[in-house]
């Protein structure tokens, strides 16, 4: 009986060895994660399985030896990763430090050449300025211990204030650094970067604030192959600022190279926000483009067809190892050398097959990079190219009446039908691949890009023209100069195009929405039944079954928040930590929610991520009111960002905000202005609006301030719910200090200490004054101040201490106070 082309494409689907391996490889990795074993349990789990999977292997019992190599393969995969991510060296360098940073003398090996990370622009927003840096990954050898050295292990990242010179891959330095360990989230909701460090091998970090105190001890060895691609990455980059100026030099580093620190914030956030982000991380797209430019020109150059193939394949493994090999460079490297050796074997692909080969690859070289979003986003995205691919193979052939009438059209009416096939394949391929990646993108990085279903086929051909003319810069600039100032031109004029068009949509409205995201129980369901459907057709539903599970599996998900939605009879206040400085989240009982104070010493994005995380946890995208108390940026550089991501009702300052206007002030106020939200003046006597029975009461400053700074005129907010108070005092310090204890006395269950637990703010006094059960200092490390701490403590306060503590929650239901911490260890 013939077999129809639909049939064969199933069965050929339903035979994919190495998805299950890489199922198997996965399952054991993430149980790892989650319930970890000792390596005594991994090992004999994963030889006692192999051994009894080949006696009945032998015995003819498949079926049963197949689950057994199903776990034996799952425990192999979960004793690499538990090696990987578990166990470390007894002298590793990262076990020495901690999280309060310490000098320290280390002598370590230069891994790569060093890297400037030029200064971020001018912004009025960043209280502190911040030169240009140098990066270097090492490799540590010794730390110095009193007068005598001793032997560490690690690799770590060293980062030096200024430009570090004369240092090789290769040599040995001694360095005089700032030692510590990567902080761990000090907020719910907030990016774990002690998480990221570990999955690439770091542990801690270095930093030295002079290059002097970076010294060569030895030079490295002579010529090296592992220099070769720190070699080829300098020159690169060299040749693509000679070829094309500077005005896209930067952009088209980040592109080819992976030298994404050359580009403005603002830039990277447009790319961001249009979801054409990846275009500026070194993916699947460079070596897919480098592997077809190369082979093809070679081949029109009358190559060999094998020796063309393997010119490919060497060029593509070296392009990974100059640009770090990252994981979505390793995936593609993986599926080009299967490509290649499928068509000297004369054999043909399977997508899927090829797909977990570089995923077992990938998870081979570093196993936790299974719980990376970007790796997941690169290996979804092709996945989507390979089922698309696969479903274009299996349809039923054209009709010959068809092809011949077809045929018989004039030649413009065939090419624009050709080209509207094209174009509806590009749009269908880039919306089928948003579809499926959204709900993690909005999970990851809360965000929903629909403009970028149309800027994919837009941009797809500029894109290529401008890696393909990039690579010939490559190829061209070391052996002929001349050529590359023409290549340089056609890359420019794509990279230029490729901006205006991110520049055009960004401002288009509903271009972007920031969202909370679904929870991993979403994510697991739902990409789980999608590989179900695609890797085992046989167990698909018709089409309107799989509409209606999408659409139930997602109501479910939207019912849950729905119901655990915050208790209507409950108020809740949270001090987040975001170092010096104040922000306090107030979910009040009505289901209104308002935030006293967004800023931080430094760069405010640090404090705008922390805040913005924290509502997105809490399943937060609307603020019902913003009350910023007083003019220090620390207190407000973070809201120009969150009201990029956040509706607000309403900004309330006081009378004298901006009676002194600086640049950062008219940054803020320029923020507020063009996200049209209405500032609002309060003062004492003041009450803000508040459902639920909660009573928020502007205790300070009088209409027409006081004599003083901007902290003695700080906003005080009090908030009173079921007999229980808070009082939020922003900086406040003499004489607005005076002016607040002049009144009656404030018996308050939680304080917020004036101007982060400064020893100016009259501690002794203010607590006799307020009678405080709880004294909450938000601030950083440098803000610990034991005689406050003694102060508020003889007045029978206990003293929390955001740095330590990091969050800190205070509950009110039922008329009692429940106090907790996010890190309830450290105190």
């Amino acid at each position: 009986m013939p077999v129809s082309a639909t049939t064969a494409v199933a069965r050929r689907s339903d035979y994919q060895p190495l998805v299950v391996v890489l199922f198997a490889a996965c399952g054991g990795i993430v149980f790892d994660r989650v319930a970890p074993l000792s390596i005594a349990w991994w090992w004999p789990a994963a030889l006692v399985t192999w051994i009894l999977w080949w006696l009945l292997w032998r015995g003819g019992r498949h079926q049963v030896a197949a689950v057994l190599l199903f776990i034996s393969l799952a425990s192999t995969a979960g004793a690499w990763h538990h090696c990987r991510w578990s166990l470390f060296q007894h002298d590793q360098i990262g076990l020495l430090a901690s999280e309060d940073p310490g000098p320290a003398a280390i002598e370590a090996r230069a891994l790569g050449g060093p890297r400037r990370i030029p200064a971020p622009p001018p912004d009025a927003l960043r209280t502190i300025a911040t030169l240009d840096r140098t990066r270097l990954d090492v490799e540590l050898l010794g730390i110095r211990d009193g007068d005598a050295w001793r032997p560490a292990s690690g690799v770590a990242t060293l980062f030096v204030d200024g430009h570090l010179l004369g240092v090789q891959p290769g040599d040995r330095v001694r360095v005089f650094v700032q030692l510590g360990t990567f902080h761990k989230p000090a907020n719910p909701g907030e990016f774990d970067f002690a998480r990221q460090a570990r999955i690439n091998g770091r542990l801690c970090w270095l930093r030295s604030e002079f290059p002097e105190c970076v010294t060569v001890a030895a030079h490295g060895a002579g010529w090296n192959v592992a220099h070769v691609p720190d070699f080829l990455r300098a020159g690169g980059d060299a040749l693509l600022w000679q070829s094309l100026g500077t005005r896209r030099s930067g952009l088209a580093s980040a592109m080819f190279l992976g030298s994404r620190e050359e580009l403005e914030p603002d830039q990277t956030q447009a790319f961001l926000e249009t979801g054409t982000i990846h275009l500026l991380v070194i993916s699947g797209l460079n070596v897919g483009i480098l592997a077809s430019c190369l082979f093809w020109t070679m081949r029109v150059g009358l190559v060999p067809r094998r020796w063309a193939l393997a010119l490919v394949a060497m060029a593509t493994v070296l392009y990974a190892a100059t640009t770090d090999a990252q994981p979505p460079v390793v995936r593609a490297t993986v599926m080009v050398l299967v490509a290649c050796l499928a068509m000297v074997l004369g054999r043909r692909v399977l997508g899927f097959n090829s797909i977990a080969a570089a995923g077992l690859v990938v998870l081979a070289l570093n196993p936790a990079e299974l719980f990376q979003a970007g790796t997941q986003l690169s290996f979804l995205s092709v996945a989507v190219l390979a089922w698309f691919s696969q479903e274009r193979i299996g349809r039923r052939p054209i009709d010959a009446l068809d092809r011949l009438i077809a045929s018989t059209r004039p030649w413009h009416q065939r090419v624009v039908r050709q080209i509207g096939t094209a174009t509806w394949r590009a749009v269908l391929v880039s919306l089928i691949i948003w579809l499926v990646i959204c709900p993690l993108v909005m999970a990851r990085f809360h965000l929903v890009s629909p403009v970028a279903v149309l800027l994919g086929p837009v941009l797809g051909i500029p894109v290529a023209l401008a890696m393909a003319a990039g690579f010939g810069i490559f190829a061209v600039g070391w052996i002929a100069p001349v050529l590359t100032h023409p290549l340089g031109a056609v890359c420019d004029a794509n990279l230029w195009f490729m901006e205006m068009c991110v520049d055009a949509t960004r401002g288009w409205r509903g271009n972007h929405f920031w969202v909370s995201g679904p929870g991993d129980w979403w994510l697991a369901g739902f990409y789980g039944v999608l590989a179900c459907w695609v890797l085992v057709p046989r167990w698909t539903p018709p089409r309107r079954w799989r509409v209606a599970l999408v659409a139930g599996w997602s109501a479910l998900a939207l019912a849950i928040s729905l119901f655990a939605a915050r208790d209507p009879t409950t108020l809740q206040c949270t001090f987040l930590s975001v170092g010096h400085g104040t922000a306090v989240v107030l979910e009040l009982p009505g289901g209104q929610t308002l935030l006293y104070d967004a800023g931080r010493l430094g760069s405010p994005v640090a404090a705008s991520r922390a805040v913005a995380g924290y509502l997105w946890s809490r399943g937060i995208t609307h603020l019902d009111a913003v009350v910023l108390s007083h003019a220090d940026a620390d207190h407000y550089n973070a809201l120009p960002a969150l009201l990029e991501q956040f509706s607000v009702g309403a900004v309330y300052v006081s009378p004298v905000m901006f009676e002194r206007p600086n640049h950062a002030l008219m940054a803020l106020r320029g923020a507020i202005e063009r996200r049209g939200v209405p500032l609002r003046q309060v003062w004492s006597g003041d009450r803000l609006h508040s459902d639920g029975g909660a009573r928020l009461e502007v205790r300070h400053p009088p209409r027409g301030g006081v004599l003083g700074s901007d902290n003695a005129n700080s906003i005080v907010l009090s908030v009173e719910y079921q007999a229980r108070r808070l009082l939020l005092t922003g900086d406040l310090e003499s004489p607005g200090l005076d002016d607040v204890m002049a009144e009656l006395p404030y018996d308050c269950d939680v304080l917020l200490a004036p101007h982060h637990g400064s020893v100016y703010s009259d501690p002794l006094g203010f607590a006799d004054w307020s009678t405080p059960e709880w004294a909450v200092v938000s601030g950083g490390q440098r803000d610990r101040r034991e005689e406050v701490t003694r102060a508020y403590a003889a007045r029978g306060s206990r003293v929390l201490h955001t740095a330590t503590s990091g969050a800190v929650r205070v509950l009110i239901a039922g008329g009692q106070l429940a106090v907790d911490c996010w890190h309830p260890a450290a105190e």
